[in-house]
């Protein structure tokens, strides 16, 4: 009885999420008024504040009007300079420590910066808005405290899927590798192109920790990505446009972001996204400062403006991404809070990545093999049907009895 109230749940929850989903479809962002920001007051200052503040951020991660509203009222140009992993991210400024100022890494990030003595510690009296944070982001384990972050976005790793052409509902993470078997879905199934990431479900899948420092397993997550590459033409999913792979129907199931699902739902209505089971691998975005930052005082009165509720909720509305601060609900629109976006599960089942030291060097020599792959040319892309293979439900289906081996031999003509 348990099992069975469990997966009517999982049901409605993915109806729920494609019917709460569905009901905006103008593209990110455009439903914000341009004067979002008329009748929102901005503390003013006592000291100058810098001409020009440079950050590292992510792809459509923070809208440009955000720069502007905090040009227009402190004078300060925002700079920013875009990449896709937390890895490019250290390696910039590790090149140029003195050129960046702020940057928005992940957990497990964050401790690696600071154990290499690259974060400002933060001055919290320059913070005001640090008490809108969210409880439980507040006892966070790498930063206890918050001496070197801030927490600015919740992300999930899960499970997105095109309902006209994926049955079954994706429970846990043996769902893909089961429909990898599926000749039309060839070059249609992907992971997002984080190495931790990618190597932490890969790790997690085969019954590993994605923070394992055994080489034996690292080395098993790292085959098992290269067989499904060149065996099912396996996908891995730049960060800037995997939402438009979901969108265009090039990806028909992928391990990707909450916010990347959600943002593809706005334009897809076939896309669903649902946690699998069990712990969940998931990051904790945060604003640090560079520790040889320049304009450290701007910095922190940048990163205070990020936690204004007004701000932060015009963010989310922009990336879909659930922010750290609960009293930015009231302008974050209905659609996002309702949608796959805001899916984040409890702590007891939160998973995060950790940082691990020299033994990175075991994921690093893992991962260059695993971009080395190559899916042989053999490997056929079949064409799918304009309508799906399914009428939006998410039913599951055993279409292989319908063609067994019976139905597939030649009787042989019998002898005169």
């Amino acid at each position: 009885m348990t099992q069975t109230r469990s997966l009517i749940f999982l049901f409605l929850a993915v109806v729920i999420i494609g019917i709460a989903g569905c009901d905006n479809k103008t593209p990110v962002g455009a439903l914000d008024s341009p004067a979002w920001a008329d009748h929102l007051k901005l503390p003013k200052v006592s000291f100058t504040p810098d001409q020009q503040l440079n950050i590292i951020t992510y792809y459509e991660y923070l809208p440009q009007e955000i720069f502007d509203l905090f040009t227009r009222t402190y004078g300060t140009v925002i700079v920013p300079t875009l990449i896709t992993s937390n890895e490019e991210m250290l390696e910039l400024l590790q090149k140029n420590p003195d050129k960046y100022d702020l940057l928005t890494p992940s957990d497990y990030m964050v401790t690696k910066m600071h154990n290499s003595g690259l974060l400002h510690r933060l001055n919290q009296e320059n913070l005001p808005n640090m008490e809108n944070l969210d409880e439980d982001l507040r006892r966070m384990e790498y930063d206890q405290g918050l001496h070197y972050c801030v927490p600015l976005f919740r992300t999930s790793l899960g499970i997105a899927f095109n309902i006209s052409y994926i049955s079954g509902i994706p429970r846990n993470w043996g769902f893909i590798d089961e429909q990898l078997r599926n000749e039309y879905l060839t070059y249609r199934i992907g992971i997002t192109k984080e190495m931790r990431f990618a190597m932490g479900i890969s790790l997690q899948f085969l019954g590993y920790s994605p923070n394992t420092t055994n080489p034996k397993e690292i080395i098993e997550a790292r085959d098992q990505l290269i067989y499904s590459i060149k065996r099912y033409g396996f996908s891995l999913l730049e960060e800037e446009n995997n939402d438009e792979s979901l969108i265009n129907n090039n990806i028909l199931l992928g391990v990707v972001w909450n916010g990347s699902a959600a943002s593809a739902l706005q334009k897809n209505p076939n896309i669903r996204f649902l946690l699998p089971e069990g712990p969940v691998l998931v990051t904790i975005d945060n604003a640090v400062i560079s520790a040889q930052s320049k304009r450290t005082r701007t910095a922190e009165l940048f990163v205070n403006y990020l936690l204004t509720p007004q701000v932060a909720a015009r963010i989310t509305n922009y990336n879909y991404f659930p922010n750290s601060i609960s009293a930015s609900a009231p302008f974050t629109k209905r659609s996002i809070r309702t949608g796959p976006g805001f899916l984040f599960p409890e702590e007891e089942n939160r998973l995060l990545l950790k940082d691990l030291g020299p033994s990175i060097k075991l994921y690093e020599d893992a991962w260059t093999q695993v971009l080395q792959a190559k899916t042989p040319e053999t490997l056929v892309k079949l064409p799918l049907p304009k309508g799906g293979f399914f009428k939006g439900d998410t039913q599951t289906v055993d279409f292989t009895k319908k063609f067994g081996e019976k139905d597939m031999q030649t009787k042989k003509p019998e002898a005169p």
